[in-house]
């Protein structure tokens, strides 16, 4: 028999545990983009390449019988990397007409959205007990994102529609996430076939885009990142190996325990681990109010929990 308390506590586990893995993607990208003057779009190629190939490697060596799976899958699988494809892209682009803090903000509108889209495709009825979990960790995520009101959202209309699109493409990628457990697909087999598809298609944007995608190559050499040393090349393995591999296996096995709509409210916790690890790594501070938005998003968790 199922101890569904204790299955409910793995699956938090392992969301909080990826979370804190996937909130150390945007300190490695901040140093491909920045100190080594990558595109975005193509950084997040070679992460993805990397992903499937060791991902690929490690079950053709240790777990060969999950290589096999029902063809009926690729279907499902072509466009779950269409999803982190577009996530790749959107956030990318929402970066750049917004800025981080608006854009960090703006995706986790993916926590009604996945709500509301779990409740229309045939899942529970959302429940008021939720709500006090999306306010408190949707609050705490603005503060330690630096935002201080509605003032703070200066938005063009392009800046609006890549927000709310990555928040729609984040959603997207939860709900996947979950038709691939129910499948009882395993969560590794997941990860190559879909980050090895978002490589494919992220390597076309980057050979078509000639300078007219934001964050792309601007020239198809630039695929290959010339001028970029071997410590540049350890840190983008070293991306793929722990926050993308590691953290985002975490983080669809626990869709086996919990819903999309409870793992997107516990994803809000990324930010503020992200400020925290920027705090020794990077050499930054954190205000009183990042303090303070902290401390509601661990109470958000904490009433969650509680439901």
């Amino acid at each position: 028999m199922i101890n569904l308390k204790s299955s409910t506590s793995l699956g938090i586990a392992q969301v909080l545990s990826g979370s804190a893995l996937i909130s150390l993607v945007g300190i490695f990208i901040k140093i491909m983009v920045v100190d080594y003057g990558q595109p975005i779009l193509v950084v997040t190629f070679w992460r993805n390449l990397f992903v499937c190939i060791m991902l690929m490697a490690g079950l053709k060596i240790f777990k060969p019988k999950l290589l096999r799976f029902e063809r009926e899958n690729l279907g499902l699988l072509s466009f779950y990397g269409a999803v982190l494809t577009g996530l790749n892209g959107i956030w990318g682009w929402s970066v750049y007409f917004n800025g981080a803090g608006v854009s960090t903000v703006l995706v986790y509108i993916s926590v009604p959205l996945t709500v509301m889209a779990q409740w229309g495709l045939g899942g529970d009825r959302p429940t008021l007990r939720i709500v006090p979990s999306i306010v408190f960790c949707l609050t705490g995520c603005a503060m330690v994102c630096g935002l201080h009101g509605f003032s703070d959202f200066t938005l063009t209309p392009m800046g609006m529609f890549t927000g709310v699109l990555s928040g729609v493409f984040y959603s997207a990628y939860g709900l996947f996430g979950r038709e691939c457990a129910q499948r009882n697909i395993h969560p590794l087999c997941v990860l190559m076939h879909v980050f090895g598809i978002a490589a494919v298609y992220m390597l076309v944007m980057n050979l078509l885009a000639h300078g007219t995608i934001p964050g792309a190559a601007p020239e198809p050499a630039d695929i290959f990142m010339p001028g970029v040393d071997w410590k540049g090349w350890a840190c983008i393995l070293t991306l793929a190996i722990g926050p993308s591999m590691t953290g985002w296996s975490l983080i669809n096995s626990s869709l086996t325990h919990l819903s999309p709509s409870v793992v997107n409210v516990l994803l809000t916790t990324e930010p503020m681990m992200t400020a925290l690890v920027a705090i020794p790594v990077l050499g930054e501070y954190m205000t009183v109010e990042q303090w303070a938005g902290c401390f509601l998003i661990v109470f958000g968790v904490i009433v969650l929990k509680k439901r």
